[in-house]
């Protein structure tokens, strides 16, 4: 059998036994004495059992109503917690976000939007993993985060994906490097020098791989380095030991003393760096609160950035 109690009776009959008095427990919920007893009279009716002995000056519980305020006081201030607790998460005054980035992405977007959702959030709690472009894409679909600033590589019919900013490779080679003569490089002209590269598994390798298979030169790249951090290739690069490529968003935060650096003008230097979350969730208001700081970081990075060939 349906029990159509409403939650405005209930909590009238609380108050009403705090009270002891249903003029003092209107007054708290805020409303006329006479609409207070019809919430009562409701939740008597609904009940099929009197709750309260009344007379013009007091009130009292009846068996029936003693048995119910035991059994209701407890769930109720549950239910209570709960709404306060989900308002509290609507309105970010708490919550945890936990997302993946890019290390490039990473290195210069997530410090000043962090920063921003703490100035504006400072109860809220962020997690950020760096990964690799398919270990992202993997730690979404398992639900390990709940977005990722990132890149596709391929259609990805299960996930969101929404555009942050156009990013692109770049040559990274000594000051007076012959490169620096080359108004528009492309990847030949990288190809013809030692290359220290990101490793394998990152979507830097993973494009510049794709991108050099037609290239005449390809057969005989002269990949001498291997290397996992991107400020590792800058100090390599500074030691004479060869040339490298970077995305260009990292750039504004390594440290590129000495060093020369310029736009890949190929199409297949380009990518776009966007937000990916799976397409049957929703972002929390959480999430929601830190992709709009992500967005407006982008707007305070992008005067730093190389121009976009």
């Amino acid at each position: 059998m349906a029990i159509n109690i409403k939650y405005r009776p209930l909590k009238a009959f609380l108050l009403a036994v705090d009270s002891n008095s249903f003029t003092h427990a209107a007054n708290r919920l805020g409303v006329t004495q006479p609409s207070f007893t019809s919430l009562i009279q409701d939740l008597e009716d609904v009940l099929g059992l009197r709750l309260f002995e009344r007379t013009t000056r007091t009130i009292t519980l009846t068996s029936a109503g003693q048995e119910f305020h035991a059994r209701i006081r407890r769930p109720m201030a549950d239910l209570e917690e709960a709404y306060r607790s989900l308002a509290d998460l609507a309105a970010r005054r708490r919550g945890n976000v936990v997302l993946g980035a890019l290390p490039s992405s990473a290195l210069t977007l997530m410090p000043g939007a962090v920063g921003a959702l703490h100035r504006e959030h400072p109860a809220l709690k962020v997690c950020v993993l760096e990964a690799h472009n398919d270990e992202l894409l993997a730690m979404l679909r398992t639900n390990q985060i709940e977005f990722a600033v990132a890149t596709l590589t391929e259609p990805a019919p299960d996930l969101s994906f929404s555009r942050l900013l156009d990013d692109c490779f770049c040559a990274v080679y000594p000051a007076g490097h012959p490169l620096q003569k080359i108004a528009r490089p492309h990847w030949r002209d990288v190809l013809r020098y030692d290359l220290i590269l990101l490793a394998r598994g990152s979507s830097a390798r993973w494009q510049f791989d794709h991108a050099i298979q037609n290239e005449p030169l390809a057969t005989g790249v002269g990949l001498r380095y291997d290397v996992t951090n991107m400020g590792t290739a800058a100090g390599m690069v500074r030691q004479g030991l060869g040339v490298s490529v970077l995305p260009r968003l990292a750039l504004p935060e390594l440290n590129l003393a000495g060093l020369a650096c310029t736009p890949l003008y190929d199409d297949s230097a380009r990518r776009e760096i966007g937000v990916l979350h799976r397409r049957d969730r929703s972002l929390s208001p959480a999430a929601q609160a830190l992709e709009k700081c992500l967005r407006l970081g982008v707007e305070d990075v992008s005067p730093r950035l190389l121009p976009y060939p």
